[in-house]
């Protein structure tokens, strides 16, 4: 009897342990084998957007065809490749594009690197950058030509281009997006770029170009003075109290400055000339809780 009942149990046990091993293989397959990454698929389209806030602060995207600003330019690359931009293209580090947090999307700009003069012509298809007060963030290939790429950063001007960019607004919204080379007037050169509805993103070598590239570039050089303007006031003592307040600061200065009838009183850090040690300062002021304090160029 107890032989018997010993069978039993041993049978029910190695069809437990089968099944067991059936479930486990049937999970391996639904749960442990995962399937691969699908590429995103682009859907672009023209946009501009409302005010959104990233990290406290509040960014209000709007068309400026009289665009012309001075700032401090970075770059983004292998991180994004080939991930979905702000406009639903797919991002291309090898293309001639760059993100910035207010223009219409897309839109054309002049980008010069103000200590060589360099230019490109780029578009705009994506938003950012959102670190410290820099105005916009370049391709990788965008910054290799302004050689900003071994820095990280630098001082650049970035300009609108109104015709260009209101025929791309024009294109887009008939849901069209071609490079900058493709648009009429403009002879900045196209980087190879998967068309606009490619779903799988091979690598670097698939984008690179083996044509002659020219761009608008000279050796000149010039020298720009950055400061950090931390606040501007109507009395002489509340600039004083503001300055007093950073004073761990280096180089504080208030300057006395007329805007029509009104004089007011800057609070200004600077001049300096290492771009990495502005954007540090800028950093630490944010942190802080100075989120007013804004880096310029003169």
């Amino acid at each position: 009897m107890y032989k018997n009942l010993f069978i039993l149990l041993l049978l029910a046990f190695n069809q437990a342990c089968t099944s067991g091993i059936e479930v486990a293989a049937n999970l391996g397959k639904k749960y442990l084998i995962p399937k691969d990454n699908e590429a995103p698929i682009a859907k672009p389209i023209y946009k501009v957007g409302n005010k959104y806030n990233i990290k406290g602060k509040y960014y209000f995207p709007k068309k400026d065809l009289y665009y012309n600003e001075t700032g401090i330019a970075s770059w983004y690359g292998p991180k994004f490749h080939g991930k979905l931009t702000a406009n639903g293209e797919i991002y291309n580090q090898y293309a001639l594009t760059a993100a910035h947090k207010t223009l219409p999307m897309p839109s054309a700009v002049k980008v010069t690197n103000l200590k060589n003069n360099k230019s490109i012509i780029l578009r705009i298809n994506d938003r950012g950058p959102f670190v410290n007060d820099r105005i916009i963030d370049l391709s990788s290939k965008a910054a290799d030509i302004l050689d900003l790429k071994r820095k990280g950063t630098g001082l650049v001007r970035v300009t609108i281009l109104k015709d260009e960019s209101l025929t791309l607004e024009k294109l887009a919204k008939k849901g069209m997006f071609p490079e900058i080379a493709e648009l009429p007037k403009i002879e900045t050169p196209i980087v190879n770029k998967p068309e606009i509805n490619t779903v799988k993103i091979e690598g670097p070598d698939s984008f690179k170009t083996k044509k002659k590239i020219n761009y608008d570039l000279t050796n000149e050089k010039k020298d720009y003075k950055i400061y950090i303007k931390l606040a501007s006031f109507s009395s002489r003592e509340n600039a004083e109290l503001m300055r007093e307040k950073v004073s761990y600061l280096e180089k504080m200065k208030i300057y006395k400055i007329s805007k029509g009838n009104k004089t007011l009183y800057q609070v200004k850090a600077g001049p300096f000339t290492s771009v990495e040690k502005v954007d540090s300062l800028h950093s630490m002021l944010l942190e802080k809780g100075m989120q007013g304090a804004k880096i310029i160029i003169e």
